[in-house]
């Protein structure tokens, strides 16, 4: 049994260094997409208390404009990236570097409430930042069930950039880079560009009744106590919605918006009445809003948050 055990650990340590050998053999885009992950993060833990820190993924990057909320004297911190990394994940990138004072807005994509994370973006972001394993354990068990489940498609990718000596990281079009957002996380080259003609990612939601919400909302009620215990506000929003499928998806919506309201201490700054946009509105065909729309959302937003703080807001406090 010994001789098996030993053959079986030099089997795996010989398997761990091809793997290594193959990881830094292949190289990385330093100025990619996820990339952005790294200076998130280091805006997370540099950026003054009281900080406002936004939670979701490419929607919230790209609308959010947080110079909205510099009025109200709160450090923005847009931790939006990418939906395929899973509400559990994205919650727990925040949850261990919350500070007394801090206001979190969490604002996930819809269908974030009934999927996890997706294709192979975890992976993407533990390679791009390793630290971010941290986040990944801190996120549970079925998030690294997911990263397995994600693994043999990155590392079959890995293998053949390796082959041909070219980046793993998918190439994206043009303004999709590392360096089109700002030093508070929104993603701000597209500002004052036009909105594309796109045709905008449009598929039917299945019937509420077929969906389980429960892990999402289990996920925001503990993240609504660890605010609490940290001494931070948290407040819920909504993912940006294209008004035909917002009436379309009405039987969603009022689904996730009851078992928020019953189960999650979060209060919501806007209800998903508000959150139906027109087509024009849209920079491409994703959850993506235009400048000029993400403008006067955060706008909106900041001032319910306004109303919301009340006299415990920093503005209120800095005017005694």
């Amino acid at each position: 049994m010994r001789r098996f055990v030993t053959h079986a650990l030099i089997f795996a340590l010989i398997q761990a260094l091809i793997l290594v050998v193959i990881w830094r053999t292949c190289p990385d885009d330093p100025n990619h997409y996820m990339a952005a992950t790294i200076d998130k993060h280091a805006r997370l833990r540099a950026a003054a208390t009281p900080r406002v820190i936004f939670v979701g993924g490419s929607s919230v990057g790209f609308s959010v404009d947080s110079r909205a909320f510099e009025p109200l004297g709160l450090e923005p911190v847009n931790m939006g990236l990418n939906d395929g990394l899973g509400l559990p994940f994205m919650l727990a990138e925040v949850a261990g570097q919350l500070r007394a004072g801090d206001v979190v807005i969490v604002a996930p994509e819809t269908h974030l409430y009934w999927t996890g994370s997706q294709d192979d973006a975890l992976w993407a972001v533990m390679q791009q930042r390793p630290a971010n394993v941290a986040c990944l354990a801190a996120a549970g068990p079925r998030e690294l069930a997911n990263l397995s489940d994600q693994g043999l498609h990155f590392l079959a990718r890995k293998l053949r950039c390796a082959a041909h000596q070219i980046t793993t990281n998918r190439e994206l079009p043009t303004i999709y880079q590392r360096d089109s957002f700002d030093a508070h996380g929104d993603f701000a080259a597209h500002r004052e560009l036009a909105p594309k003609r796109e045709q905008p990612i449009d598929q039917p939601w299945p019937d509420p009744k077929a969906l389980s919400f429960d892990r999402s909302i289990s996920a925001l009620a503990q993240f609504a106590r660890r605010c609490e215990r940290a001494g931070a506000r948290c407040f819920m929003a909504w993912c940006p919605t294209r008004r035909h499928q917002l009436q379309r998806e009405a039987a969603v919506f009022a689904a996730i918006e009851a078992r928020l309201d019953a189960e999650v201490n979060m209060p919501m700054l806007e209800r998903p009445s508000e959150i139906g946009f027109a087509e024009p509105d849209f920079f491409d065909r994703g959850p993506h809003l235009s400048g000029d729309a993400a403008a006067a959302r955060s706008a909106r937003l900041a001032s319910a948050l306004s109303m919301a703080l009340g006299d415990d807001s920093p503005q209120s406090r800095t005017a005694y």
